[in-house]
């Protein structure tokens, strides 16, 4: 009988160790399954593009012309300057950013004449222009170390030109709005490492309008032009002008 007894303690105690070795275990398991969760999930949608959002990216918005008025004794003469944009995107989420830049272009010089024992110093005619741009990105699509996107913007332009004369001075002047789209790619260099480095690509549609004016004295002339053009990049190179541009995020 007290063998029995024996026996059956013995399997209660047992069978208490087992079911909280059970129940410890599950619990291990549970907590270890409840650690590998989060990481599984900051993989989804790891893109670079994602990584950027809420950063600042500064650089290269593209090049710009600003139109500003010639003049000869027929009238107007069309000419440009180009003012290159630097300015920052900033991403507010990664469906959405904002791009703001400036452009700036100033020239000036001077001409200097010796005639026998006379130096005759003259100033040559400077050219100061600025160019305000704006930007709406919308990411469409991301994936890897690529991003499509569609860009509406808008570009505000002047530039003027004094040029010394007598009896009254020559002054030129140049304005120009523009406003369009552009669909392309952003690729972020992580393939290498620096996904904070990104190049664009696009293609798109602009309509501009733009203006002339010379005034002398009494005498004022002007040309005006509308146009609507597409916008295209199709060469390497193209990093030189206003179809591709570079940022680098902090």
């Amino acid at each position: 009988m007290q063998q029995k007894i024996r026996f059956g303690l013995a399997g209660a105690v047992s069978a208490a160790v087992l079911t909280l070795a059970g129940g410890a275990l599950a619990q291990e398991a549970s907590a270890e399954a409840g650690l590998a969760l989060p990481a599984a999930g900051a993989t989804a949608g790891g893109s670079d593009h994602a990584a950027m959002s809420e950063h600042v990216g500064v650089g290269y918005l593209g090049r710009r012309s600003i139109p500003i008025a010639g003049f000869s004794g027929t009238g107007i003469t069309a000419a440009s300057v180009d003012a290159p944009v630097i300015g920052v995107r900033y991403w507010l989420d990664p469906g959405m950013g904002l791009d703001v830049g400036l452009g700036f272009f100033s020239s000036g010089g001077s001409s200097e004449t010796v005639s026998g024992g006379t130096t005759v110093e003259t100033d040559d005619p400077g050219v100061m222009g600025f160019l305000l741009h704006a930007g709406l990105p919308f990411n469409l699509a991301d994936d890897g170390h690529f991003s499509f996107q569609v860009i509406p913007e808008l570009n505000v332009g002047f530039a003027n030109s004094t040029v010394e004369q007598d009896p009254d001075d020559l002054k030129l002047s140049g304005f120009v709005f523009d406003i369009g789209a552009r669909a392309g790619a952003e690729v972020h260099f992580g393939f290498i490492g620096i996904p904070q480095l990104a190049l664009q690509g696009s293609v798109g549609v602009l309509f501009r309008m733009e203006s002339r004016k010379a005034e002398q004295g009494d005498v004022e002339a002007s040309q005006s032009s509308t146009l609507i053009t597409t916008t295209v990049g199709d060469n390497p190179w193209n990093i030189f002008t206003s179809n591709v541009s570079a940022l680098y995020y902090f």
